[in-house]
């Protein structure tokens, strides 16, 4: 067994196969609704991580993979196992670094063999035109005006109706305008305007207080969900329509819509039922108004 995986890893796995069998949804789904490459889905539900990228991004996939499937409830377990796998990687990556330092200067002996120092003469021919370029642009700004060598301050050219300069000072900003140079105050406690921050992603949550069976579809389409779900576990889907589910036993069953607990589904019920809940928050009993 190589280090990429380990039996806690692999019994994960097997828990992400069966929540995603349960649910009769496929590899090929899974990858159409995340994006992430099958081999790497085949890889999380196997507990073979090798080939995979760092650990960090191994974690956004099994995020992503156990919310599509509502398998949170394994993600503490899944985070703590591969913060293992990263520190068993970690020291390795460090033996293999190459140090450069030292291939440079051979352990601090000499420079190596075949190293060729640079010219002399092509270095000072480099700072002879570095200079002469340098004066050459103080000069010009000089003569023709756009640099105060006594301010060390901008101003803006000279035009036609012989203007005296207009000085900007420091803390303004230079703004070009018909071919001149316009002063632009900033305010000192001027800030960026944050973009809003986006709305969650319209979900639900069941909870299952005692062993309830449950029938959950979406619109109009088929039922992805037919089981019994056990007590204590969890189920998380997304609102992209109105889901319509049948509770064998509405007592048994705690719904978290949009974040907002609506508690248990109806505590004096005696058989099943079947409610609608939308998108927008709102809900209701089928068959009723």
């Amino acid at each position: 067994m190589n280090d990429e995986m380990n039996d806690a890893l692999i019994a994960l796995g097997q828990q992400v196969l069966e929540r995603r069998e349960s649910i009769g949804m496929t590899l090929e789904t899974v990858y159409d609704r995340t994006k992430i490459r099958p081999e790497y889905l085949r890889g999380i539900e196997s507990g073979d991580y090798k080939g995979f990228p760092e650990v960090v991004y191994i974690k956004g996939f099994v995020r992503t993979y156990l919310k599509l499937i509502g398998a949170e409830d394994l993600q503490e377990d899944f985070m703590n196992e591969l913060d293992k796998l990263d520190k068993t990687k970690s020291p390795r990556k460090q033996e293999n670094k190459p140090n450069n330092i030292s291939k440079i200067l051979n352990n601090g002996s000499s420079i190596p063999k075949g190293f060729k120092p640079a010219s002399h003469f092509w270095l000072f021919l480099v700072l002879i035109t570095a200079l002469l370029g340098t004066a050459a642009y103080v000069w010009y700004a000089i003569t023709y005006g756009g640099f105060d060598p006594k301010t060390f301050e901008f101003f803006k050219f000279g035009n036609s109706n012989n203007n005296p300069p207009t000085i900007i000072s420091s803390g303004d900003l230079g703004v070009i305008v018909d071919g001149e140079i316009e002063s632009v105050t900033l305010s000192e406690d001027e800030t960026v305007s944050e973009e809003p921050e986006t709305e969650p992603e319209p979900y639900i949550e069941v909870h299952a207080i005692n062993d309830v069976w449950m029938s959950v579809a979406f619109g109009n389409a088929q039922p992805i969900f037919r089981r019994t779900l056990k007590r204590g576990e969890v189920m998380r889907w997304d609102l992209t329509n109105y889901a319509r589910i049948n509770f064998g036993r509405p007592s048994a069953a705690q719904v978290i819509l949009n974040g907002k607990d609506l508690g248990i589904v109806n505590p004096s019920a005696k058989r099943s039922e079947t409610y609608i809940y939308n998108p927008d928050g709102t809900f209701r009993r089928s068959g009723t108004r």
